[in-house]
């Protein structure tokens, strides 16, 4: 069984943000229900455990430390019957060869998503309303992962965008083997919008080979978005 970081759910935040300390039960729930929307690959005739406890205990292993299918397969293992209850599952929990055969399957992209989407939803909003002269700032970067390498055995090269008010990473994509950073960037920024909603009036920073990109060629006028190098 491989034993490779688990990228689609390395979305977390430093611990400078302003998001909540502790998850309550509200936002557990919540976390359950982005969840339970992330399409299933599984056939309908085989399913034995919702996808939403599945992908719940992942979440919460790598949150943990987990990073390797054994080591989240470990954490649902060790947990008591009432929390395996309340996560969504019944008397019997996966064995690790079930959790690494759905695991693998999923879209990463979508993955990723959704969860920055739920950290972005329980962010804390300032108390005040910044002056019209601040933007908000993503940071665009990409990284190739030590220990995380895909079906091919080439190493794992996430494109992330960064928002630097919140410390959450908006959205990641994983750069095509064979192709680079640039023809990246645009599904990259697709992802941010979905998540924010609009990227009107923010200020993207990003390597000098991204910025001739640029809006025009890609997007009515609601999308203009200002560049630094």
């Amino acid at each position: 069984m491989a034993s490779s970081l688990i990228t689609a759910l390395t979305v977390t935040a430093p611990h400078a943000v302003t998001a909540p300390v502790t998850v309550t039960d509200g936002d557990r729930n919540a976390l359950l229900d982005v969840l339970a929307g992330v399409p299933d690959p599984r056939d309908r005739r085989g399913i034995r455990y919702p996808l939403s406890a599945v992908l719940g205990v992942a979440v919460c292993a790598v949150m943990a430390g987990a990073s390797s299918f054994a080591a989240i397969t470990d954490w649902l293992h060790d947990l008591d019957e009432h929390a395996r209850t309340r996560l969504g599952f019944g008397a019997v929990v996966p064995a690790g060869t079930t959790m690494w055969r759905l695991l693998i399957r999923l879209d990463p992209t979508h993955l990723s998503t959704v969860l920055a989407g739920w950290l972005h939803a329980r962010t804390r909003r300032p108390d005040r309303t910044p002056p019209r002269r601040c933007r908000r700032v993503i940071a665009v970067d990409g990284k190739t992962l030590r220990g995380a390498r895909s079906g091919d055995g080439r190493q794992v090269h996430l494109l992330s965008a960064l928002d630097t008010t919140t410390g959450i990473v908006i959205a990641q994509v994983i750069v095509d083997t064979k192709s680079n950073e640039i023809t990246s960037f645009v599904p990259l920024l697709d992802a941010v919008e979905t998540v924010l909603g609009s990227l009107a009036g923010m200020l993207f920073t990003a390597d000098a080979l991204h910025p001739r990109l640029g809006t025009p060629n890609r997007s009515p006028p609601a999308r203009r978005t200002c560049w630094s190098m």
